[in-house]
């Protein structure tokens, strides 16, 4: 087609440029080749764009009609009169696309009663009025007069009538009435018209409203000239035939930079809402995010659902079908349905725009889904972890009772019947001495076995809570360790035994690297939703930056981390260290306070004693 357009346009403008009867043959060659090539190659180009928009190939058919045109710069009567029908073929065909832009459509009853007026009352009337008129024709158009005589009309049928001058007014009239009347269209198009109806409009429209309104004003002062005379009309007519030809051109050039308007303005709301969605907008939200840009407060989101095979809402209810005035425009995604878009039907002369609106739900998707898997995946690792670590108290727990109840016991029957057989000894200083001996063996080995099975999990943890279990370890460390605020409430088993295993390994790094006279205080509290632990020492302190974290600290990282919760440390060389604990509350707290304001003073001593031992 684009080889057909440039061998024609190349043709014209070669035959009429030789045609030295036209009075302006180089100009009116430019205009020719133009007629040709500007719609054709813009139709080209819109129908490449915007393939189901029927304008492109209107535009196409223009520009090939335009080809027999070429014969009004021959010579010949009949080639010449031939062209100069063309002229009756472009004004209808012209004028058609005007009113179908920007959506290709004559689907309005103004548009159709507009077509068929200039049809009825002018393109007809003028094949016709060529059968009667004058021997030499007159081409209609501007810049296609003859130097002198053009050819003669071989058509011409008889002679002139009487009435061929009031035919020639109702010609014009005609054209004027019709012109005028596209012109308040394209106004009212404009005003009553949605925001994407305003910018194509916007564009295109005064192009093609300003050839209109010239040439309906070089018409009323040909009629003004041919009933009245006078000088002003005929110095008008002479500059404004070239205005006329200049914007005769110019409407498809307009329908192109509508076109190129449409993209830029469709690029730069995508990146708006590129912009916007960086807030990861829900799937309710993003409706509202798309329609400010789009400019339709109507719009709607639909969502494809596989295993039902239909459409769903954001909210996941059924999704209602377009309303009245409403279009349904469906996304793919590796061709498959992905998003349905119910907009305005008018927002559909704009897809540049729902094409970008598209690919932001299709991103806003994508982010949903992506989003849902990572907390699904989230919550299936957070909820195996606290399964692994509950898991791992109650065998701990299982495990100190066992000490407690089986070896532990019986070393204590052991040192009782050991302390029975010492009655009957006797006097004997070796056998003293190697009673006394045994004795101190099963001693120090029912300590130890104390020792393991309170650090496999304290008694005082499981019984009282962590404001208790705390109190022994404050007094195991002989008093370097101070316990300054402690939360008497119980909370989860999984959740008290995070955190004191945290406290724990906090105070036994802070013994071992802090130095032999530092000072360690623990606090712990609560807020409104989390549970706070701060281990802190003013020992020598450390550069985090250059310290690396030793299985301890993961240690606690992975038991608060599996109770939802997590561990910060701040350090400075020589300003000691702040180990920083929280995990959260929810369901949490499972009974009152473990440890009331009037407890009795042998429960402090009771735990005490357990240290000790």
């Amino acid at each position: 087609m684009a080889v057909v357009a440039v061998v024609a346009a190349a043709a014209a403008f070669w035959v009429t440029v030789n045609a030295r009867f036209l009075e302006y043959p180089y100009w009116l060659g430019v205009q020719k080749a133009d007629f040709i090539l500007g719609p054709v190659f813009v139709g080209l180009y819109w129908h490449h764009r915007r393939p189901d928009n029927r304008l492109g190939l209107m535009m196409i058919a223009l520009g090939l009609v335009f080809i027999p045109y070429i014969l009004e710069s021959i010579r010949s009567p009949y080639a010449f009169t031939i062209g100069t029908m063309v002229e009756a073929v472009y004004i209808p065909l012209a004028l058609a696309i005007v009113l179908a832009f920007p959506d290709g459509r004559l689907d309005g009853r103004a548009e159709r009663l507009i077509l068929a007026g200039v049809v009825l009352g002018y393109t007809l009337p003028y094949l016709v009025w060529l059968l009667v008129s004058p021997e030499q024709l007159i081409p209609r158009l501007s810049l296609s007069g003859c130097r002198a005589l053009c050819p003669r009309n071989p058509f011409a049928v008889g002679s002139t009538p009487s009435w061929y001058p009031q035919s020639v007014d109702f010609l014009r009239a005609a054209l004027i009435s019709v012109d005028l009347a596209t012109v308040g269209l394209l106004v009212w198009k404009f005003v009553t018209g949605t925001p994407p109806r305003r910018r194509a409009l916007a564009v295109g429209a005064p192009i093609a409203m300003c050839y209109l309104l010239a040439q309906s004003t070089y018409q009323t002062l040909q009629l003004v000239d041919a009933h009245f005379g006078g000088a002003t009309s005929q110095n008008l007519n002479g500059p404004l035939q070239w205005v006329i030809a200049g914007f005769r051109a110019a409407p498809w050039y307009g329908f192109l930079f509508a076109l190129i308007a449409a993209e830029l303005f469709a690029g730069r709301a995508l990146r708006g809402l590129v912009g916007d969605s960086r807030g990861r907008p829900s799937l309710r939200e993003l409706e509202g995010v798309l329609r400010g840009p789009l400019g339709d407060p109507g719009l709607r989101l639909g969502f494809w659902r596989t295993a039902s095979r239909s459409w769903a809402g954001a909210d996941g209810a059924v999704f209602a079908p377009p309303g009245p005035r409403q279009k349904l425009t469906q996304v793919e995604q590796d061709g498959h349905p992905a998003v349905a878009i119910v907009h305005d039907s008018q927002l559909s002369e704009d897809p540049e725009l729902l094409q970008a609106a598209g690919a932001v739900a299709l991103l806003a998707l994508e982010n949903a889904e992506l989003d849902a898997a990572w907390k699904e995946s989230v919550g299936e690792l957070a909820e195996s972890r606290a399964r692994l670590v509950s898991a791992g108290d109650r065998e701990r727990r299982k495990l100190e009772r066992d000490l407690h109840d089986g070896a532990q016991q019986r070393l204590v029957a052991a040192s009782i019947n050991l302390s029975l057989a010492g009655d009957l000894i006797g006097d004997d200083p070796e056998l003293r001495e190697r009673f006394t001996a045994a004795t101190v063996e099963i001693e120090e080995a029912l300590a130890e076995l104390r020792e393991v099975a309170h650090g496999i999990y304290p008694p005082a943890l499981a019984r009282w809570g962590l404001a208790r279990a705390l109190e022994p370890l404050a007094v195991r460390h002989h008093g370097k360790v101070t316990v300054i605020e402690a939360e008497t409430a119980r909370f989860a088993p999984e959740l008290e035994a995070a955190v004191y295993y945290c406290c724990l390994e906090a105070v036994q790094n802070a013994s071992k690297y802090a130095g032999r006279d530092a000072r360690i205080s623990i606090r712990f509290y609560t807020d409104t939703d989390r549970l706070h632990l701060e281990v802190r020492d003013d020992g020598r302190g450390f550069d985090p930056a250059r310290a690396h974290d030793g299985i301890g600290l993961q240690n606690m990282r992975d038991r608060l981390g599996a109770v939802g919760g997590g561990v910060e440390i701040t350090s400075h060389p020589g300003q000691g260290t702040l180990v920083a604990a929280t995990a959260p509350l929810i369901d949490s707290v499972v009974n009152t306070p473990a440890s009331s304001p009037d407890r009795h003073p042998t429960q402090v001593q009771s735990a005490r004693s357990a240290a000790e031992s």
